[in-house]
């Protein structure tokens, strides 16, 4: 199948999964004992997500949904505003296939680098996914702003995932890149 051909076939599978899939991701992908830590944390500092529904594509032309989900924290700024903005991933997963027969693979957070353009306009993201036995795959993805969100930015992304064995798949998902600040207002008792 021709390159222009496989992008509008994965783009017809980006949509077809953004009309036909519901996803929760509040709890269906963290683990019940890092919801009370994330509630803490959740507290104290703001919270970037980014999270994307698309499709992966074999080498054969196979294609399936797939999702993924980072918590995300920017580092510390330098005091040069047009500097690109790194961040650290703390958690994330990647999911591929149907709700019965479904994928996923946790991403490896001190494998994973990404940068988003001071101007917000493109972002850079790589690192390593793993499922429970053990398979590996690194994965590259880049997004280009297709939108403004309230909180953030909407990306139409591209990328890769290689396993070990060589296998190639081609990535596509439409991302929202959003900050999440939850703040507690403090409230003051007087005495009476």
């Amino acid at each position: 199948m021709a390159k222009s051909n496989k992008k509008i076939w994965a783009g017809l599978i980006v949509m077809a999964a953004m009309l036909s899939v519901s996803v929760s991701y509040s709890t269906a992908f963290a683990q019940e004992s890092d919801l009370e830590a994330e509630a803490v944390e959740r507290l104290v500092h703001p919270k970037t997500i980014l999270a994307g529904t698309g499709a992966a594509v074999s080498e054969d032309d196979q294609g399936w949904r797939s999702h993924f989900r980072m918590g995300i924290v920017s580092e510390p700024q330098t005091s040069d505003s047009n500097s690109d903005t790194e961040y650290t991933v703390k958690r994330g997963v990647f999911t591929v296939g149907k709700q019965d027969n479904r994928h996923f693979y946790s991403v490896i957070p001190e494998t994973w680098e990404i940068k988003v353009r001071s101007d917000k306009e493109n972002f850079e993201a790589s690192g390593t996914v793993e499922n429970k036995e053990g398979k590996t795959y690194d994965v590259k993805i880049e997004g280009e702003k297709i939108s403004d969100l309230q909180n953030g930015n909407l990306y139409y992304v591209l990328g890769t995932a290689i396993n070990e064995d060589g296998d190639v798949y081609e990535l596509f998902y439409i991302s929202p890149l959003v900050e999440r600040n939850h703040s507690i207002q403090p409230t003051i008792r007087g005495t009476q």
